[in-house]
């Protein structure tokens, strides 16, 4: 009598399954990070920073800040410090319907100065935030 062999032939291809755990945990961690990125709650959309810089005649107030490469902050064209522009940005904002800031800056400003108005506008009030990459001259 022979005997039967118990093994059972192994399938041919791929096997799967390690695979699908490993997709299956990036999900996983990719929903449970997503918000993290979120939190920062300054967001900047282009077509709405495009729109920002067109100023109608008799049309809302709006804060336009640039910042020089010598560390000038000029706000609506007038030269102030930072501590000055703290204490004028959220009057000028009270008084503005959209609260809109617009900032600009000159090629070769370090970031950390754009991000402390940015901070600064926020914490006064801003609702909207819009980054220009040339300054507008009226």
């Amino acid at each position: 009598m022979r005997r039967r062999s118990l093994e059972r032939p192994r399938p041919s291809g791929l096997i799967l399954n390690s695979l699908v755990d490993v997709a299956l945990s990036l999900v996983i961690a990719f929903m449970v990070s997503m918000p993290l990125f979120f939190e920062s709650g300054i967001f900047v959309s282009a077509p709405s920073a495009a729109r920002a810089g067109a100023n109608e005649p008799g049309s809302d107030i709006k804060a336009n800040i640039y910042i020089t490469k010598e560390g000038k902050i000029l706000l609506n064209e007038a030269q102030v410090s930072f501590d000055n522009l703290s204490e004028l940005l959220p009057k000028l904002l009270q008084r503005s319907v959209e609260r809109r800031v617009v900032v600009a800056a000159e090629e070769g400003v370090r970031y950390e100065q754009v991000m402390r108005i940015l901070d600064l506008a926020k914490q006064a009030g801003a609702a909207d935030l819009a980054l220009l990459r040339t300054r507008r001259v009226r």
